[in-house]
């Protein structure tokens, strides 16, 4: 027997003419079923936060496969043809109606977590980064798409970021092409630290430890001279450069949009890490609603590590037998020895923290960005091994039963690029109370 639902509320029925009386009665019903299309989705941070709050989902996009590949394995409910992998720059209306997606009309929400590796302080930073320019692709999406709320998520760093005008002018691409030159070098140089640093802590190393510290010396005299030289080109080019929030703010209010903007912590959302995240929030101004960011509900409790750790099943369903993603790496002796060294919330000796294995989690506390360096977490809080995919995943707020796709390296990238779940979960039901009041 077929059952007939209404669109707006989600009220299901026997007969298509208790549909109609539904309909046409006089008291409106609320509309409780909203939607949601989501860009630079990764493996579904934002996805399955807002699927949680009972959002359906328009479409999905991203550009990395493997990451695609792991949504779409642990959604089986979303049809393929809501699963586009492929270029944003591809994507519009035409492309989507091409694909049977013939409700966009329905999307409330639009959310896209930008790729930030041009913003992000752990990279160089680029200005001319191809990858900053996204964001206009983004709100491309949005004049097209009409959304009731669009949302930008990036790293905090972003609101900060100043990045170089695209006008065609010929002293900026002469000045770029050295920039981008240099921060290569740059990138290069500093790999390259880093693997003689390593070289140095092996003891079957084909140099001799002199060796290794003259090749030490000259990669960090090669990194000085290319920072200097970099701020030299820099300087030239500040009188190019603008702002990226303004920007965006700019372009909002142009297409019709109130914008708002706010870092939030994490762990202020029932998740057990403590990243912050930049949310640019904008609202069709024919809407006439004012955009609130949603309450803090942990912020003098915030759920720690142990509590995330405590959600596995490590006898059973995430035994490293039977969990692949619970397999811990196989590290060398001297890095175990190393990680042996470092207590929790303690610098390890090469200056780092938080950042990859040169930190160790603390249980009682919440975890710092979960930032994968060298294909791994940070140091478990008593073993001394990295954490594994599977505790990095339930940090960040996925199922002990999610499945991550791709090598070692990917799955870790994944969860490291993925908003936590249920701060999406949260920033959801803020958008739902927001578009309740526009159907009172």
């Amino acid at each position: 027997m077929p059952v007939y639902t209404c669109e707006k509320c989600g009220k299901e029925f026997k007969y298509q003419s208790a549909l109609k009386r539904h309909m046409n009665r006089k008291t409106p019903c609320r509309k409780n079923i909203f939607y949601v299309a989501e860009t630079f989705v990764g493996c579904g941070g934002s996805h399955f936060g807002f699927k949680k709050s009972g959002f359906k989902t328009i479409f999905v996009n991203d550009i990395w496969e493997d990451a695609i590949k792991t949504l779409k394995n642990n959604d089986t409910l979303l049809s393929d043809n809501r699963i586009i992998c492929d270029d944003i720059k591809n994507i519009n209306i035409d492309m989507l109606k091409k694909r049977n997606i013939n409700d966009i009309d329905k999307i409330d929400v639009l959310i896209g977590g930008v790729v930030c590796k041009g913003f992000s302080l752990a990279g160089i930073r680029n200005p001319y980064d191809e990858r900053n320019y996204l964001y206009l692709e983004q709100l491309r999406l949005v004049k097209e798409l009409r959304p009731k709320i669009s949302i930008i998520e990036n790293v905090p760093a972003m609101k900060n970021m100043r990045i170089l005008s695209k006008e065609n002018n010929n002293d900026i691409t002469k000045l770029c092409i050295e920039l981008n030159d240099i921060c290569e070098k740059h990138k290069s140089q500093r790999g390259k630290l880093i693997a003689n640093k390593k070289s140095l802590e092996k003891e079957e190393s084909k140099l001799s430890k002199d060796e290794i510290k003259e090749k030490i010396i000259l990669n960090k005299t090669e990194i000085d001279n290319l920072v200097k030289k970099r701020k030299e080109l820099e300087k030239k080019l500040d009188k190019y450069k603008y702002s990226v929030v303004e920007d965006i703010e700019k372009k909002y209010d142009e297409l019709g949009y109130n914008v708002y903007k706010k870092i939030l912590k994490c762990s202020d959302y029932d998740c057990s890490t403590n990243r912050k995240r930049l949310f640019i929030v904008a609202i069709d101004k024919k809407l006439n609603l004012d955009w609130k960011y949603p309450e803090p509900i942990t912020h003098d409790n915030p759920p720690t590590v142990r509590d995330a750790f405590n959600k596995l099943d490590y006898d059973n369903i995430n035994n490293p037998i039977n969990d692949i993603d619970n397999v811990p790496m196989n590290h060398k002796p001297t890095t175990i020895e190393k990680f042996k060294k470092i207590k929790s919330g303690v610098k390890s000796n090469n200056g780092y923290f938080s950042r990859g294995t040169s930190s160790r989690l603390s249980y009682d506390v919440p975890a710092p960005t979960l930032v994968p360096g060298h294909s791994s977490f940070q140091i478990h809080p008593s073993e001394h091994r990295s954490i594994t995919v599977r505790e990095g995943g339930i940090i960040t707020g996925f199922d002990k039963d999610f499945k991550f796709y791709g090598s070692h390296s990917s799955r870790c990238m994944q969860i490291g690029n993925a908003i936590p779940v249920n701060m999406a979960y949260h920033l959801a039901e803020q958008c739902k109370k927001i578009l309740h009041s526009n159907t009172k």
